[in-house]
Order: structure tokens, then sequence, then C-alpha cells
């Protein structure tokens, strides 16, 4: 296939002088390597995961979750994240109410429909054109309206930086948050990265939840009451309950 018209020629002196004009970007190779690693688990692996994320969830010490009836954004996982039934799980049994995320348009903020039934696999869930799956029917409500929202990632990095898809759906409906929702990754452990090349719009995550570890970013900086230390890569840990 011939290049656009409106593209340099690959003969061109300059773009011969500079092969990695040619190559994709770090981050895009990143994005693809990690889902793909994703989609090679078994459910059987995927589940064991979410299970021992889950008990890192529920150690996880702050108000918004230590209280009943929060408001908890979550989701659907539909491209090889880590099962979020174990999330809908733990929220029903400390008594909050779980909201999922409705796609309105590309290049709209996401909006929230409470999710009542208990089991994903029994509920009648649309499934929007970019692949997820999301309640049809519902009432909205927006993003500051949650007291903690669960979000899918692609990579975690030590500062608290989210690779997501790269829709952006996530960072236009928080950026105009500040101290709610809490922001809460989940992912597997070798989604946990060093760095990620970060934009000023991007949003960062308060915490994040993996099978054997959770991570405390930028909002938790006084000490703690715990006997045992909360790992992070930060050396910074949760706040007295």
């Amino acid at each position: 296939m011939s290049p656009p018209t409106n593209s340099p020629p690959l003969t061109d002196p300059y773009h011969m002088a500079n092969p990695a004009l040619h190559l994709p970007k770090a981050s895009t190779i990143l994005r693809k390597t990690l889902r793909r690693k994703r989609l090679q688990l078994s459910k059987r692996q995927r589940f064991l995961a979410a299970y021992q994320a889950q008990r890192q969830l529920s150690h996880l010490c702050c108000r918004a979750l230590r209280q009943k009836n929060r408001k908890v954004g979550l989701f659907v996982d539909a491209f090889g994240e880590m099962p979020t039934q174990p999330l809908i799980d733990w929220a029903y049994r400390h008594g909050h109410h779980v909201y999922l995320p409705v796609v309105r348009g590309v290049n709209q903020p996401l909006v929230f429909v409470r999710f009542i039934p208990h089991r994903l696999l029994s509920a009648r869930l649309a499934r929007h054109r970019l692949g997820m799956r999301q309640p049809a029917t519902g009432a909205y409500i927006n993003a500051r309206e949650l007291d903690v929202i669960v979000m899918p990632l692609v990579a975690v990095d030590a500062q608290g930086n989210r690779m997501g898809m790269g829709g952006g759906f996530y960072d236009r409906t928080l950026a105009k948050t500040k101290q709610k929702p809490l922001k809460i990754g989940w992912a597997y452990d070798f989604q946990q990265v060093t760095a990620l090349d970060s934009k000023p719009w991007d949003v960062k995550l308060d915490a994040a939840v993996l099978p054997s570890q959770r991570l405390i970013f930028r909002r938790y900086t006084t000490k703690s009451s715990s006997k045992s230390p909360v790992k992070n890569p930060l050396n910074v840990v949760e706040p007295p309950l």
C-alpha cells in the first residue's frame, strides 16, 4: 500500500536519517504488550487474581470505604481486566451501592447508573459498540456524586499515574473532581511499571489494588496506627482510622 499523498515519501532524506520516526511510541508498545498479556490469562488465573485483590481492598483503610451506604463506581470487565464480580460482591457485603459507567458519546464524560442485581452474568446489560457492557436504562449521576470509583487500567506507576485503553474516558470524567471520589486502580501485578509518560490532563490515582499488595499514592500522607505497614512505592502509609 502506498503512503497517503500528504505524507512525506519514504525516501525523504529527513525520514531516512531518523528511522525512529517510523517506530511506534514506547507507550503504544507498552499498552499493546500488557493488553496482550491480560488476554493470555486463563479464566481461572483471572478470577484467582481478582479474589486476591479483593482481600487487599478489604484492608485498605480509609473513611470512604469503612462507612456503609457509599456510592461506589465500578465497571464491567470486558478486555481481559481482572474480573469485577468480586468487587461487586465486596461492595454489597459492606453495604455499599454499586454504580456502573455508561458511555454517552466518544468525547463526553461517563455517567453512572445504579446496578441493582448482584450478578453480572444474569444482568441485562447492553453492549456498547466499543465493546464494553453497560446499563441500558436508569437514572444517571455524575462522577462527583460518587464516593469511590474503582477504575480499569492497562498500567500504573509508582507516582499513581494511570495508563488506560487510550480513549480518555476516565480523564475527561474526573478532570474536575478533587477530593471526591476516591480514585482506586484495579490491576494485575504485572501491570505495575516503574514510570509512565504522563500528560498535564492525566488524572492520577489515589490508590491501586493488586493481587499481592495495595499501593497508596498522593492523598495519604499521615502516619498509620496499623501494626502492619502498607506496601507502597512511596513509603507512604495509610491514615489513622
